[in-house]
């Protein structure tokens, strides 16, 4: 920690080092940080837990939940992936809408002349999310960098525009209209605490860029590829590629524990958030420069 904090006074002083080696220490800082123990334990957890801590944080019947996981952690080999989506069907009902990423493997993404064929391709979200893309009924989402899947009453609404957006996080996404959906939850199932794995946070950055000059840096180049609907249609789209290396719990610690709901069920580590407090206090947060970056050094200068 000692090593870690003078490192950051370091880096706060402008022409201090190269900017190549600050890089390489950045990023060297952040796969340090990001490393997590606890999450190389196998868990015990069990489906009445995951349950009474869904229950606990205020999901409900009407909720809509996006569903982050990690099937590494969370395979207890008390249930399989099906009895888990049937559970979270039945925590939220038929009036609520589960949400998961359904974004391709980096592997194709990264293929030449890859087609994303909405029905076919398989989800780089994990096994459970890649079940639920299978799921009857489920609807997918046209991006070829952050797809995702929902089935419920707001599924159309989340997934019909993705492909419309510029850049993947904006109000064409579903990441963004999950914040105007009234009862809408962020949800991780063993991919950490203190917003590890929180993908909606990347809409900060993408609105930001409007009015920002360092938030337009994290975003360069421009992607473009073709897509087949699941109706058998093609069409083409193109967005923005985000770089940068970042560190999401950076600004965890802005959040309450009664916004931010953690706990470590049986050495699987839980967390939920509704999604719109969390984007809020996010972009409230990132206009003062208070950003889960690490590269480009969000240096104070470019938040005046």
């Amino acid at each position: 920690m000692a090593i870690t904090n003078k490192l950051k006074r370091i880096l706060r002083k402008p022409g201090t080092l190269p900017s190549s080696i600050v890089k390489v220490v950045c990023d060297k800082l952040h796969r340090y940080r990001w490393s997590s123990p606890t999450l190389k334990i196998p868990s015990d957890v069990t489906l009445p837990e995951i349950e009474n801590f869904l229950i606990r944080a205020g999901i409900a019947k009407g909720s809509t939940l996006f569903l982050h996981s990690s099937w590494q952690h969370l395979n207890s080999g008390h249930f399989t992936p099906a009895g888990l989506i049937k559970l979270l069907l039945s925590i939220i009902g038929e009036e609520g809408t589960l949400v998961m990423p359904a974004f391709p493997p980096s592997i194709l993404q990264l293929k030449p002349g890859f087609v994303f064929d909405v029905k076919r391709t398989p989800s780089g979200g994990g096994l459970l999310a890649d079940s639920f893309r299978r799921y009857a009924g489920v609807r997918r989402s046209i991006n070829l960098n952050h797809s995702v899947c929902a089935l419920g009453p707001q599924a159309d609404y989340l997934t019909r525009d993705h492909h419309l957006s510029n850049k993947s996080w904006d109000e064409f996404s579903p990441y963004y209209r999950l914040r105007e959906i009234e009862d809408s939850w962020t949800v991780g199932l063993g991919v950490g605490h203190r917003l590890r794995i929180a993908t909606v946070l990347h809409c900060v950055e993408t609105i930001l860029s409007r009015e920002n000059a360092y938030y337009r840096k994290l975003f360069k180049d421009e992607v473009c590829y073709e897509y087949k609907t699941i109706e058998g249609e093609t069409g083409r789209h193109c967005y923005t590629r985000r770089i940068g290396q970042l560190y999401p719990p950076k600004i965890a610690k802005y959040f309450s524990s009664e916004e931010l709901v953690e706990d470590t069920l049986q050495g699987l580590e839980a967390y939920a958030i509704r999604t719109r407090t969390l984007l809020d206090r996010a972009i409230e947060l990132g206009r003062k420069g208070k950003t889960m970056y690490v590269w480009p050094i969000p240096w104070p200068w470019y938040f005046r």
